[in-house]
């Protein structure tokens, strides 16, 4: 086996383990699946524009044809990836504020806990996430892009919630919350461009810096 292609097996396995038992991904056949993983690991590695529909049959060593039993394009893959993504940070979130509590401060700090974790847990599918979406056709990429607001809606919400309640205090006040939560969100998934797993420091230890990190940062008392 040559090493490109022992590395790429390497790369695939990744996104075979993570998607082998993921909800999001229950209506998915395995051969779909297997496909999906294999499209993460190329567009992961030389971006969704660069790999063509060949190029993931060739791994997958199937024809082309088969392909289109599972995907009628590669915007599909992309779109599924994409949409698998968000739904499973959204999840995350949601999971991380309904055992928050009704405190501003805690759930400011069990959002950003939540979504660094994400971006630490699965580094190489947040990337492509967070790369690979501006790809996506016109129409698929304005769903995404509301997606990701609504996101950054929500926890300039929680902002908002912070210094109403005498908990946060913002330079400019509410009317910085919306700058600040893009501010929040950049700093936690850059983490996934850099973090390893034989890091000295734990996702643990790093989701607690960056949630002290957040809390000062939104001038938490």
């Amino acid at each position: 086996m040559s090493t490109v292609r022992a590395a790429t097996d390497r790369e695939v396995d990744v996104f075979v383990q993570l998607f082998a038992d993921e909800p999001h991904l229950a209506t998915f056949s395995e051969p779909a699946r297997r496909l999906l993983a294999v499209a993460a690991a190329l567009f992961h590695r030389q971006g969704a524009a660069a790999t063509s529909i060949r190029d993931i049959t060739t791994v997958c060593r199937l024809t082309p044809g088969a392909f289109y039993r599972h995907f009628a394009s590669k915007d599909d893959m992309l779109d599924a990836l994409v949409g698998l993504g968000h739904a499973r940070m959204e999840t995350r979130v949601a999971h991380a504020l309904a055992e928050a509590g009704p405190d501003p401060r805690t759930r400011l700090a069990a959002f950003v806990g939540a979504y660094v974790t994400g971006h630490l847990e699965q580094p190489e599918l947040a990337q492509v996430v967070r790369r690979e979406y501006l790809h996506l056709s016109p129409e698929r990429h304005r769903a995404v892009v509301a997606r990701r607001r609504a996101l950054r809606t929500q926890l300039a919400d929680l902002l908002a919630d912070g210094i109403a309640a005498g908990q946060l205090n913002l330079p400019g006040g509410a009317a910085d919350r919306t700058r600040v939560a893009v501010m929040l969100l950049d700093m936690c998934s850059r983490t996934s461009d850099w973090y390893h797993a034989d890091s000295q420091q734990t996702p643990q230890q790093m989701t607690q810096l960056y949630v002290t990190a957040a809390l000062r940062l939104a001038g938490a008392a």
